[in-house]
Protein backbone atom coordinates (compact mmCIF):
# COMPACT_ATOMS: atom_id res chain seq x y z
CA UNK A 1 0.00 0.00 0.00
CA UNK A 2 1.22 3.52 -0.81
CA UNK A 3 0.37 7.11 0.01
CA UNK A 4 -0.11 9.70 -2.71
CA UNK A 5 -0.73 13.36 -1.99
CA UNK A 6 0.29 16.93 -2.67
CA UNK A 7 1.55 19.19 0.09
CA UNK A 8 2.80 22.71 0.46
CA UNK A 9 6.15 23.71 1.95
CA UNK A 10 4.71 23.21 5.47
CA UNK A 11 3.13 19.82 4.72
CA UNK A 12 -0.29 21.44 4.36
CA UNK A 13 -2.75 19.23 2.49
CA UNK A 14 -5.84 21.34 2.03
CA UNK A 15 -8.25 23.98 3.19
CA UNK A 16 -12.04 23.75 3.45
CA UNK A 17 -11.97 20.18 2.07
CA UNK A 18 -10.18 21.28 -1.12
CA UNK A 19 -6.63 20.89 -2.40
CA UNK A 20 -4.32 23.83 -1.80
CA UNK A 21 -3.13 23.85 -5.42
CA UNK A 22 -4.76 22.57 -8.60
CA UNK A 23 -1.98 21.93 -11.07
CA UNK A 24 -2.46 19.92 -14.25
CA UNK A 25 0.91 18.15 -13.95
CA UNK A 26 -0.04 16.99 -10.44
CA UNK A 27 -3.44 15.71 -11.62
CA UNK A 28 -1.83 13.82 -14.53
CA UNK A 29 0.76 12.30 -12.14
CA UNK A 30 -2.00 11.22 -9.73
CA UNK A 31 -4.06 9.67 -12.52
CA UNK A 32 -1.08 7.83 -14.04
CA UNK A 33 -0.15 6.32 -10.67
CA UNK A 34 -3.64 5.30 -9.51
CA UNK A 35 -5.44 4.28 -12.72
CA UNK A 36 -6.24 0.57 -12.72
CA UNK A 37 -5.65 0.24 -8.99
CA UNK A 38 -7.44 0.76 -5.71
CA UNK A 39 -7.85 4.15 -4.04
CA UNK A 40 -8.66 4.34 -0.33
CA UNK A 41 -10.16 7.52 1.05
CA UNK A 42 -12.34 8.99 3.74
CA UNK A 43 -15.91 10.23 3.25
CA UNK A 44 -14.88 13.89 3.00
CA UNK A 45 -12.35 13.09 0.28
CA UNK A 46 -15.05 11.29 -1.71
CA UNK A 47 -17.30 14.33 -1.32
CA UNK A 48 -14.47 16.59 -2.58
CA UNK A 49 -14.06 14.62 -5.83
CA UNK A 50 -15.77 15.99 -8.98
CA UNK A 51 -19.50 15.54 -8.48
CA UNK A 52 -18.80 13.73 -5.20
CA UNK A 53 -18.44 10.56 -7.31
CA UNK A 54 -15.84 7.79 -7.21
CA UNK A 55 -12.86 8.03 -9.53
CA UNK A 56 -13.37 6.08 -12.78
CA UNK A 57 -10.96 3.32 -13.73
CA UNK A 58 -10.20 2.47 -10.11
CA UNK A 59 -11.79 0.53 -7.28
CA UNK A 60 -12.74 3.21 -4.74
CA UNK A 61 -12.84 2.23 -1.07
CA UNK A 62 -14.24 4.69 1.44
CA UNK A 63 -13.21 4.17 5.05
CA UNK A 64 -15.85 5.72 7.30
CA UNK A 65 -17.43 5.15 10.69
CA UNK A 66 -20.75 6.29 9.23
CA UNK A 67 -21.45 4.20 6.09
CA UNK A 68 -25.13 5.14 6.15
CA UNK A 69 -24.14 8.64 5.00
CA UNK A 70 -22.94 7.15 1.70
CA UNK A 71 -26.11 5.33 0.60
CA UNK A 72 -26.82 7.92 -2.14
CA UNK A 73 -23.23 7.71 -3.41
CA UNK A 74 -23.40 3.92 -3.48
CA UNK A 75 -26.61 3.98 -5.55
CA UNK A 76 -25.21 6.56 -7.99
CA UNK A 77 -22.02 4.52 -8.34
CA UNK A 78 -23.93 1.36 -9.14
CA UNK A 79 -26.01 3.17 -11.74
CA UNK A 80 -22.88 4.69 -13.32
CA UNK A 81 -20.96 1.40 -13.28
CA UNK A 82 -18.31 2.79 -10.92
CA UNK A 83 -16.67 0.67 -8.24
CA UNK A 84 -17.31 1.96 -4.71
CA UNK A 85 -16.86 -0.12 -1.58
CA UNK A 86 -17.42 1.10 1.94
CA UNK A 87 -15.47 -0.15 4.97
CA UNK A 88 -16.05 0.82 8.61
CA UNK A 89 -12.66 -0.10 10.05
CA UNK A 90 -9.28 -1.70 9.38
CA UNK A 91 -10.73 -5.21 9.68
CA UNK A 92 -13.25 -4.54 6.90
CA UNK A 93 -10.58 -2.80 4.82
CA UNK A 94 -8.37 -5.86 5.26
CA UNK A 95 -11.20 -8.08 4.06
CA UNK A 96 -11.85 -5.88 1.00
CA UNK A 97 -8.20 -5.74 0.01
CA UNK A 98 -7.88 -9.50 0.50
CA UNK A 99 -10.79 -10.07 -1.89
CA UNK A 100 -9.27 -7.79 -4.51
CA UNK A 101 -5.94 -9.66 -4.36
CA UNK A 102 -3.92 -6.88 -6.00
CA UNK A 103 -0.21 -6.23 -5.49
CA UNK A 104 0.45 -3.59 -2.83
CA UNK A 105 1.91 -1.16 -5.39
CA UNK A 106 -1.60 -0.91 -6.94
CA UNK A 107 -3.21 0.21 -3.65
CA UNK A 108 -3.20 3.97 -2.99
CA UNK A 109 -4.26 5.95 0.07
CA UNK A 110 -5.54 9.29 -1.26
CA UNK A 111 -6.77 11.11 1.85
CA UNK A 112 -7.83 12.89 3.87
CA UNK A 113 -5.51 13.69 6.73
CA UNK A 114 -7.16 11.31 9.20
CA UNK A 115 -7.02 8.40 6.74
CA UNK A 116 -3.37 9.17 5.96
CA UNK A 117 -2.52 9.09 9.68
CA UNK A 118 -4.40 5.83 10.19
CA UNK A 119 -2.85 3.97 7.24
CA UNK A 120 0.62 5.55 7.14
CA UNK A 121 2.25 2.76 9.20
CA UNK A 122 1.06 0.18 6.62
CA UNK A 123 2.35 2.05 3.56
CA UNK A 124 5.66 1.23 1.90
CA UNK A 125 5.98 4.39 -0.18
CA UNK A 126 4.70 7.96 -0.30
CA UNK A 127 4.53 9.73 -3.65
CA UNK A 128 4.45 13.42 -2.80
CA UNK A 129 3.88 16.35 -5.12
CA UNK A 130 5.75 18.92 -3.06
CA UNK A 131 4.73 22.49 -3.83
CA UNK A 132 7.54 24.87 -2.92
CA UNK A 133 5.22 27.53 -1.52
CA UNK A 134 3.22 27.94 1.66
CA UNK A 135 -0.56 28.20 1.62
CA UNK A 136 -3.23 28.77 4.25
CA UNK A 137 -3.96 25.12 5.07
CA UNK A 138 -6.34 23.80 7.70
CA UNK A 139 -5.21 20.17 7.54
CA UNK A 140 -1.70 18.80 7.45
CA UNK A 141 0.30 15.69 6.71
CA UNK A 142 2.97 14.41 9.06
CA UNK A 143 6.37 15.88 8.20
CA UNK A 144 8.01 12.91 6.46
CA UNK A 145 11.38 14.70 6.53
CA UNK A 146 11.48 14.44 10.33
CA UNK A 147 9.54 11.19 10.79
CA UNK A 148 12.06 8.51 11.88
CA UNK A 149 10.24 5.78 9.89
CA UNK A 150 10.36 7.60 6.56
CA UNK A 151 13.26 8.67 4.36
CA UNK A 152 13.46 10.65 1.16
CA UNK A 153 14.38 8.07 -1.50
CA UNK A 154 14.17 10.30 -4.57
CA UNK A 155 13.91 14.06 -4.74
CA UNK A 156 12.28 15.02 -8.02
CA UNK A 157 13.51 17.68 -10.39
CA UNK A 158 12.04 21.10 -9.69
CA UNK A 159 9.34 22.05 -12.19
CA UNK A 160 7.13 25.06 -12.73
CA UNK A 161 3.52 25.37 -13.84
CA UNK A 162 1.66 28.70 -13.89
CA UNK A 163 4.22 30.29 -11.53
CA UNK A 164 3.99 27.37 -9.08
CA UNK A 165 7.24 25.55 -8.35
CA UNK A 166 6.94 21.89 -7.36
CA UNK A 167 8.63 18.53 -7.59
CA UNK A 168 7.61 14.88 -7.39
CA UNK A 169 9.32 13.26 -4.39
CA UNK A 170 9.35 9.62 -3.32
CA UNK A 171 9.62 8.61 0.34
CA UNK A 172 10.03 5.07 1.68
CA UNK A 173 8.83 3.72 5.00
CA UNK A 174 11.72 1.90 6.66
CA UNK A 175 9.39 0.20 9.15
CA UNK A 176 6.21 -0.47 7.18
CA UNK A 177 3.87 -2.94 8.82
CA UNK A 178 1.85 -5.45 6.87
CA UNK A 179 -1.91 -4.95 6.99
CA UNK A 180 -3.09 -8.51 7.57
CA UNK A 181 -5.38 -9.44 4.69
CA UNK A 182 -8.41 -11.59 5.43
Amino acid sequence: MNLIFSADANWGLGKDNQLLFRASPDMRHFKAKTLGGVVIMGRKTLESLPGGKPLPGRVNIVLTRNPESLEGSLQQSLEAGLHLWVCRDLDELSLCLGRLDLPSEKVWVIGGAEIYRLLMPYCQEAWVTRFLAAAAADCFMADLDTDPDWRLAEEGEQQEWENLRFRFDLYRNERAKELPLV
